[in-house]
C-alpha cells in the first residue's frame, strides 16, 4: 500500500518518519508531506521521500480566489471554508481574506500532491491545522483510507479509526456475552488499572530544561532561516507562554480547596483548553464555564460540584475563568494533582464533556453523564445528553442511575478487543513504538472491509 503522512514539523515529523521506515520494512510505500521545510530536509537526510507543503503553497496560484473557494465548498462536505480555517491557530487574528486565500492554497497544493502520489492510506494525525483537515477531505473524495490515531486506557492503548474521527469505539453488536476467560481478562484489567492509580497522561510541567533550551535555540535558528514562512513556528511564543503559564499556575493554587467531608460530591474534570475534538467536532461544548454553571444549578441541595484541571492544561486556563467557576457556593476546585481515582471513588456521579475520566468511572461502577458524545457513550452504561435543555432533568437523573455491571464488562471487553498495540507519536516517539504502529496500521487495514 502507498502511505502518505501529513505532519507539521520537528518531533512529529521525525517520529512519523520512523513509522514510515517501519512500514517500508513491511513492504509498503511511504511518502511524507510536512509543513516545515527543515523537517522535510531532515526526513530526506534520513532516507525518506518528503515534500515541503510551504513550498507548494507558495506555488499554488488560486487565480480567481472566489471561484476556487466556491468550487471547493461545492466539491467537499463542508459548510464553508471558514469552518476549515476557524480552528487553525495560524489563522488566529489573521484577516478573513488572508485566511480564505491561505485555505484555498492548501486545497490546491494538496490536491496536486494527491494526484502525483495517489496514496491508498493517509495519516494526517489528529489536530486543528488546515493541512490536516484538507488532507482528510481530499483523501475521502479520492477514495483513500484515512487513519486517525487515538490514545486510550486499555492494555493495547491504540484506537485506530478509519475515515472518521468521531464515532463509537465498537458496533453495538460487538457488545456480547462473555465467556469465563473473557470475563476474567476484563476484570483483571479493571483491577490492575484501578490499583495503578495514575493519570492516563502525565501532568504538564511548565519548566525550563536544557532540552527545552536546545529546542528553543534550534527553533529560533530555523525560523530565521529555512522556515522563515512557517506559520506554526513561533519561538517567541515559548518564552511568552512560559511566563504566562507559570504565573497562572501560581495564582490558580489560591483557588484550590480541600474536599468537603459533609457534602455529597459530583466530579467534573475540566477538558483540555484547546482540544481538537471540542473545537472541531463538538464546538457547542467549547464554553466549559457555561456548562459547569448549568450542571451546578441542576444539582439538588446537599451536593457539591468538584472540578479538577486536566493534567496537560496546567497553566493554560486563564485565572479569570477558574475564578468565575469557583465563585459559586456549590462548586469547588481541588488541587490539580489530586488523584482522579480518589475523586471518582468519593463522588456520587461523574459529569464529563467527553473526557476519558468518564470511561475510568465506569471501571469503578460509577454513574456517568456525558455531554459531548464520547466514544463510550450510547451503550446503555452512561446517561447521555443530546441537548443542554436536558441538563436540569438529567443531572438529578444520573444521581439515581446505576450502570449494569455485566453490560459494562461486556462493553469494556468489546472495546479492548478493538484496540491495537502502540501509541500516537505524540505520546511515544520511540523506535520501538514506531515498529508497533507500523504493525498495527497494517493489521487494521487488513481487517477492514475494502472501499
Amino acid at each position: 500500500m502507498r502511505f502518505l503522512f501529513t505532519t507539521l514539523q520537528f518531533e512529529e515529523s521525525a517520529a512519523y518518519g520512523r513509522v514510515g521506515t517501519a512500514l517500508e520494512g513491511l513492504g509498503h510505500e511511504v511518502r511524507h508531506v510536512t509543513f516545515s521545510r527543515q523537517a522535510a530536509l531532515d526526513l530526506r537526510q534520513a532516507g525518506a521521500q518528503a515534500i515541503c507543503l510551504a513550498d507548494r503553497l507558495r506555488d499554488a496560484a488560486p487565480g480567481d480566489l472566489d471561484l476556487q473557494a466556491q468550487r471547493i465548498e461545492r466539491e467537499y462536505p463542508i459548510p464553508s471554508l471558514r469552518d476549515v480555517w476557524l480552528t487553525d491557530p495560524a489563522c488566529k487574528g489573521m484577516p478573513e481574506r488572508r485566511c480564505l486565500e491561505r485555505t484555498v492554497r492548501h486545497f490546491l497544493a494538496l490536491e496536486e500532491i494527491f494526484a502525483e502520489l495517489e496514496p491508498d492510506v493517509v495519516v494526517p494525525e489528529v489536530g486543528s491545522e488546515t493541512m490536516r483537515t484538507a488532507a482528510h477531505l481530499i483523501a475521502a473524495r479520492r477514495g483513500a483510507t484515512t487513519l486517525f490515531l487515538f490514545y486510550t486506557i486499555f492494555p493495547r492503548p491504540l484506537r485506530l479509526y478509519q475515515d472518521s474521527y468521531h464515532r463509537p469505539i465498537v458496533a453495538p453488536e460487538d457488545v456480547r456475552a462473555l465467556d469465563d476467560d473473557e470475563r476474567a481478562e476484563v476484570e483483571g484489567f479493571v483491577r490492575t488499572y484501578i490499583d495503578r492509580d495514575k493519570p492516563t497522561l502525565p501532568h504538564r510541567r511548565a519548566r525550563i530544561t536544557p532540552a527545552k533550551l536546545r529546542d528553543w535555540v534550534r527553533h529560533l535558528r530555523v525560523q530565521r532561516s529555512v522556515d522563515h514562512d512557517n506559520d506554526y513556528l513561533v519561538p517567541g511564543r515559548f518564552v511568552r507562554n512560559f511566563v504566562v503559564q507559570t504565573a497562572r499556575r501560581r495564582l490558580s493554587r489560591r483557588l484550590y480547596e480541600p474536599l468537603p467531608e459533609d457534602r455529597k460530591l459530583v466530579y467534573f474534570p475540566l477538558h483540555v483548553t484547546d482540544d481538537f475534538k471540542v473545537k472541531r467536532v463538538i464546538p457547542h461544548c467549547v464554553d466549559q464555564a457555561y456548562l459547569i454553571e448549568q450542571v451546578a444549578d441542576a444539582l439538588p441541595e446537599g451536593y457539591e460540584l468538584v472540578l479538577k484541571e486536566h493534567p496537560v492544561s496546567l497553566g493554560r486556563n486563564p485565572v479569570s475563568f477558574l475564578r468565575r467557576l469557583t465563585r459559586r457556593d456549590n462548586v469547588r476546585m481541588v488541587d490539580a494533582y489530586t488523584s482522579s481515582h480518589e475523586l471518582i471513588r468519593r463522588s456520587e456521579a461523574i459529569v464529563v464533556i467527553s473526557s476519558t475520566v468518564g470511561l475510568e468511572a465506569l471501571l469503578h461502577g460509577k454513574p456517568v453523564l456525558t455531554m459531548g458524545q464520547p466514544f463510550y457513550a450510547g451503550y446503555g452504561v452512561t446517561v447521555d445528553v443530546d441537548s443542554f435543555r436536558e441538563l436540569r432533568e438529567q443531572v438529578p437523573a444520573v444521581l439515581r442511575f446505576s450502570p449494569d455491571r455485566e453490560q459494562t464488562l461486556r462493553f469494556l471487553h468489546a472495546a479492548m478487543r478493538s484496540t491495537y498495540e502502540g501509541a500516537p507519536a505524540g505520546v511515544d516517539a520511540s523506535s520501538a513504538n514506531a515498529q508497533a504502529l507500523a504493525r498495527s496500521m497494517t493489521a487494521a487495514l487488513e481487517r477492514a472491509p475494502a472501499h
